[in-house]
């Protein structure tokens, strides 16, 4: 999921990644430059924007993307906005201007981006909006999680592990549409459970893990006897772990829930540190839009939607819940391969 604050990236992903769409697509660097001219003969030349090339995930689903327009006979430009809503925009100009004809754009402000959309669809182009929905727009797809869903499985791990006792609650950016449609169940079942006491209950501005930190630690410090941090997302659950570290806790004393099952948060999960984290399978999700795109690109009709919201198409994959529990299972039979290995979830080559 989402942050400001940059993360050192782990090579093998990142190298994995570059090397599989090397294969396939027009890369370009976060300032724009230094990609290739399309050829108009290779089929749909499609634009994707991804916020940073930071975060494990958006090289990965570069990878998966480029991978499927392969298969399906297109070409991909990618660009990383760096955390940038302008250099989004510019980047987005660019592409236009490169010809592209289906763009697939991982809003960065819901707001700000409504404008990145209204303009591409102006010069022609097509837009899918990816993983988080922009707010006064109307996008010809949308594909993602269903993030009320989301939002239900923190909830409900948190319940079943603490059924009574003392919650702070750790949002994203109150800015971002997701944190919201993420948090009302939230509201919807935890704040209305009678068993559990809601002391803490903070948004975080600009989903930063460093800010992240900063709530876990005031959480604990107003009252040390906090059973359940949700949080929203693994960058911040990972600062919720530090923090929990800080204030002299145990694994296992407090439950902390996140988002996107990364390496270091599935690692804490092993360790007893983080209780939940949520995978959303964004293989599949990356399949799904370039295989949208693709439809939109050759003007044949896109894939049925799983449902409509406000007009907008959307195409929803199933996210699952990872706990020590299912952990095992996880890393050997859902995780897509070269997401993450045995070894550095155990710190061994056997999770049984």
């Amino acid at each position: 999921m989402l942050e400001n604050r940059k993360r050192a990236r782990s090579a093998r992903v990142v190298t994995a990644a570059s090397a599989l769409v090397s294969l396939v697509m027009l890369s370009a660097c976060a300032s724009g430059g230094g990609a290739a001219s399309a050829d108009a003969d290779k089929g749909v030349l499609i634009g994707v924007s991804f916020w940073s090339q930071d975060q494990k995930r958006y090289p990965f689903e570069a990878g998966v993307m480029a991978e499927q327009a392969k298969k399906n006979g297109d070409e991909i430009i990618v660009n990383y906005a760096d955390n940038n809503a302008a250099t989004q925009a510019a980047q987005v100009d660019s592409m236009i201007q490169r010809g592209i004809k289906v763009l697939v754009l991982v809003p960065l402000d819901p707001k700000a981006s409504a404008a990145i959309v209204t303009k591409a669809q102006g010069e022609g182009v097509k837009v899918i909006v990816y993983d988080a929905p922009v707010t006064g727009a109307k996008p010809d797809y949308m594909v993602g999680r269903d993030n009320a869903k989301l939002g239900e499985a923190h909830a409900e791990a948190a319940l079943k592990a603490v059924p009574t006792g003392t919650y702070g609650i750790i949002r994203g950016d109150e800015a971002a549409a997701a944190a919201h449609v993420i948090g009302k169940p939230y509201d919807d079942k935890i704040l209305t459970d009678s068993n559990v006491k809601v002391a803490y209950d903070k948004y975080t501005p600009g989903w930063s893990a460093a800010n992240a930190q900063t709530e876990a630690e005031a959480a604990l410090q107003k009252n040390p006897d906090t059973k359940a941090l949700v949080v929203m997302w693994d960058e911040g659950a990972q600062a919720a772990v530090s923090a929990a570290k800080a204030a002299g806790k145990q694994p296992g004393d407090v439950f902390i829930t996140g988002t996107d099952a990364s390496t270091p948060s599935l690692a804490y999960i092993a360790q007893g540190w983080q209780g939940q984290t949520v995978w959303t399978p964004i293989d599949e999700m990356a399949r799904r839009a370039t295989d949208i795109a693709h439809a939109f690109g050759t003007e044949a009709t896109p894939p049925a939607p799983d449902a409509t919201v406000d007009g907008v198409p959307q195409a929803y994959v199933n996210i699952t819940s990872v706990t020590k529990s299912n952990l095992c299972e996880f890393v050997t039979k859902i995780a897509p391969k070269g997401w993450v290995t045995v070894n550095e979830v155990y710190g061994k080559d056997s999770c049984g």
